[in-house]
């Protein structure tokens, strides 16, 4: 994800995905890595079980007061150090699906309540 205003994250929100891809593969670009993650309790606690096992430190991001990137994201080597464990969102989350609205994505990640939005920075500073 670009480092920016939150503003400028905001609108982009509002307008779709981009289509960060190479023909349709993956760039690891990492547009897509945000720190803020609809997920289940479950997922959190893979993922902490999975950081502490493998004493997986969080990536600092250079170049801004607001990092909105996922901790996670080793933009050096462009990997995700908890692919392995990776939430739900992650693993079904390509850049050059068709557009949805906000409103489709939101109500498939709420439903009976078991997702909640965590900010993995808070989480793991």
């Amino acid at each position: 994800m670009r480092q920016e205003t939150l503003e400028q994250f905001w609108e982009d929100c509002k307008r779709g995905v981009y289509n960060f891809t190479d023909n349709g593969k993956c760039t690891c670009c990492g547009e897509c890595c945000t720190a803020l993650l609809p997920m289940t309790k479950e997922e959190l606690k893979t993922i902490q079980r999975y950081v502490k096992r493998k004493h997986i430190r969080i990536e600092k991001h250079d170049g801004c007061d607001f990092d909105l990137t996922c901790p996670f994201r080793d933009n050096e080597r462009k990997i995700c150090t908890v692919y392995e464990v990776r939430p739900t969102i992650c693993r079904d989350f390509k850049c050059d699906k068709p557009q949805k609205k906000i409103d489709d994505t939101k109500e498939r990640f709420s439903y009976d309540g078991r997702f909640r939005v965590y900010n993995l920075r808070e989480i793991f500073k």
